[in-house]
């Protein structure tokens, strides 16, 4: 989804460019990554793109679920982390989407 948030935003005509290993490389514009590149950074706005059921936790966790039940929380309380890593980089305001039916991550715990 990196390649195609940035390709989305230059034909917007926003400068964009995506996070790599060792960070943002550009200032000035818009900083495109996955979730994983942007701990241990800070910004004053993000949008975390793409929280949607099938993605957030990923899929394939589904198959530890019944055959290795301690697995799967493990890694559904991993991807939770995740979120809520990502989701406090934003210092200011943080807008989260997604297409289909939203992470259930995201649902009221009420």
């Amino acid at each position: 989804m990196v390649a195609d948030v940035e390709a989305r935003l230059a034909r917007a005509g926003i400068p964009a460019a995506s996070i790599g290993p060792g960070g943002p490389r550009l200032d000035d514009v818009v900083h495109v990554g996955t979730m994983h590149r942007f701990k241990g950074l800070e910004y004053q706005h993000m949008i975390i793109a793409g929280v949607s059921g099938d993605l957030v936790p990923p899929s394939y966790l589904r198959k530890w679920e019944h055959s290795d039940p301690a697995r799967h929380r493990r890694e559904l309380q991993r991807a939770r982390a995740l979120l809520f890593v990502a989701a406090t980089r934003a210092r200011d305001t943080l807008l989260i989407t997604w297409h289909g039916t939203p992470s259930p991550f995201l649902s009221d715990p009420r």
